[in-house]
């Protein structure tokens, strides 16, 4: 995977301010800062003490500074991150370009942290930022009949969770990886976001609806936005 074909996500670097109010309860707010451009990759997700840990490379400039505890916002879904470390590894001297990097994790004060599909195949990974063009349908399933006096009765067995997704915006090179996940998979992991907690479950994905809308220089598509549908694998 090339970094550089990732490293056009935009960020802010967030100043945290905590007052007390007249009833002495502490009171955080945020303010952005500084702007850049990086590459955030899921580097690895586990359950500790019944909380989902998911934890980040971000990939920078040499030039930028971050310092443990920051705080800073994905701007294209405003959700919250927190450097935990500093990476030791450096750009190697036959690469294009000079980076560095930082081990991040999902902010625990963010509204906004389960605010993206975590798609793998047990080898790699996709993080699907959301928008306000996502939705989770639950369909009944059962076996109908009809009855001598014309009546259609329905004998529910389940329901199944269809999630949808729209005007998501990829690069090319996590794009070309999501749908190789699911041409050679029938079946996904997906860690999403329900109405107060964040579920993982295995999924079924169609082929996503492809739309080109950035071009470089050369008229090469470097950025698309795509329209998922994925159903659920088990009955519930």
């Amino acid at each position: 995977m090339s970094l550089i074909d990732l490293f056009s996500t935009q960020f802010t670097k967030l100043t945290v301010t905590t007052e007390t109010d007249s009833d002495g309860n502490s009171v955080t707010s945020y303010s952005g800062g500084e702007t850049f451009s990086g590459a955030l990759v899921l580097s690895s997700s586990s359950e500790e003490d019944s909380r989902l840990v998911r934890k980040y490379t971000l990939t920078v400039s040499p030039d930028l500074s971050l310092s443990y505890g920051d705080i800073i916002r994905r701007d294209s879904d405003g959700s919250l991150f927190q450097i935990t470390g500093e990476s030791t590894e450096k750009s190697p001297e036959m690469a294009t370009f000079s980076f560095k990097q930082f081990v991040a994790e999902d902010y625990e004060g963010s509204t906004s942290t389960s605010g993206s599909l975590v798609v793998t195949d047990g080898s790699s990974t996709v993080v699907i930022p959301l928008g306000t063009d996502y939705s989770i349908a639950k369909s009944r399933i059962g076996s109908s009949a009809t009855s001598a006096s014309g009546r259609t009765v329905l004998d529910i067995t389940g329901s199944k969770v269809t999630l949808s997704v729209g005007e998501v915006k990829l690069s090319k090179t996590m794009l070309e990886i999501f749908i190789s996940m699911i041409e050679a998979s029938p079946f996904l992991s997906v860690t999403y976001p329900d109405i107060s907690e964040s579920v993982t479950a295995d999924f079924l994905f169609d082929i996503p609806k492809v739309t080109a809308y950035e071009f470089d220089d050369e008229g090469v598509s470097d950025w698309y936005e795509i329209k998922i549908t994925a159903t659920g694998r088990e009955v519930e």
